[in-house]
């Protein structure tokens, strides 16, 4: 019941805050949206009415009334930068994004998860020390500049994959960079947490009894200490997937990918209140959903 409780007191906040903070970015709307040059080809009567229309003529507590009674009607708004409806906008974005993190996180959760075990086996050897070492290194860094690391190598330098989604006429090959980039940020954290969790388990008295049994390394490795592990392993990837929600904005910015991050940059530029109000309340849904999910199963595993 407190969780609960939790969950929508912070969803009250989060609907607050939505609205907002993108009312704080510096700028007029109007003049972000249609530009300096059309504005200035316009009457006053022709902004006041753009105005009326966007709902900027009124009282911030005010239009924040009418954005709640929409909300609850289930109307997203009209985005006047896209001239579209945002629903439309998400139903266009959204998809590229979740197969984005999709794809990258199963990867990464399976190579992590892989790697992890077989150094959690080696624990204290050169390879599970320099591995540990470099893995903590590459975690610390922040996404945007992983993405501009590999775009540096792989889209400058050797010229073998597109710098931007939308220069390539190959959409498998224009998913690659970012999808190797949003893999490198999450493969850190899914081998170290199979690493250090294994560790523990390696110790266990179980798992001396099967070598002492003479079970192959790759019976216990995979068996034995593989399936003990993957339960924590499973709560802590929707942590990793909460995080990814926020780190692939800075992905999708970098190499132009047409996902939900990307949009939202644009929509910010613009001051697009429409869509940036809805999709900073989408994401913030999804990331609280997924953190209260995983501290519910948390809860079940210490019981």
């Amino acid at each position: 019941m407190k969780r609960l409780l939790d969950y929508s007191i912070t969803l009250v906040i989060l609907l607050i805050l939505s609205f907002y903070l993108p009312r704080l970015i510096p700028g007029d709307p109007v003049s972000a949206i249609f530009g300096e040059e059309a504005i200035a080809n316009m009457s006053e009567n022709m902004i006041a009415d753009i105005r009326n229309k966007m709902g900027l003529d009124r009282p911030l507590w005010f239009q924040f009334l009418i954005f709640l009674r929409n909300i609850f009607r289930g109307d997203l708004g009209y985005s006047y930068y896209y001239r579209e409806y945002v629903i439309d906008i998400i139903r266009q974005s959204f998809p590229w994004t979740l197969s984005l993190i999709g794809v990258s996180l199963s990867i990464s959760s399976i190579l992590g998860f892989l790697l992890g075990l077989n150094a959690s086996y080696r624990v204290g050897s050169n390879y599970d020390r320099v591995s540990f070492i470099a893995m903590v290194a590459i975690s610390s860094l922040p996404e945007f500049l992983v993405g501009i690391i590999l775009l540096v190598i792989f889209a400058i330098n050797l010229k073998i994959l597109p710098a931007s989604f939308s220069l390539s006429p190959s959409i498998f090959k224009a998913f690659l960079l970012p999808c190797i980039s949003l893999i490198c940020v999450d493969f850190p954290n899914s081998y170290i947490t199979t690493r250090n969790l294994a560790v523990s388990i390696v110790k266990e008295r179980f798992i001396q009894t099967a070598k002492a049994k003479l079970k192959s390394d790759r019976r216990i490795k995979y068996v034995h200490i593989g399936r003990n592990v993957l339960y924590p392993v499973i709560t802590r990837f929707l942590l990793r997937l909460s995080h990814l929600f926020f780190g692939v904005i800075f992905i999708e910015v970098v190499f132009s990918y047409p996902g939900i991050g990307m949009t939202l940059y644009t929509s910010i530029i613009h001051r697009d209140y429409a869509f940036v109000q809805i999709c900073v309340l989408l994401m913030s849904f999804i990331i609280v959903t997924i953190n209260m999910i995983t501290e519910y199963l948390f809860a079940g595993g210490r019981t």
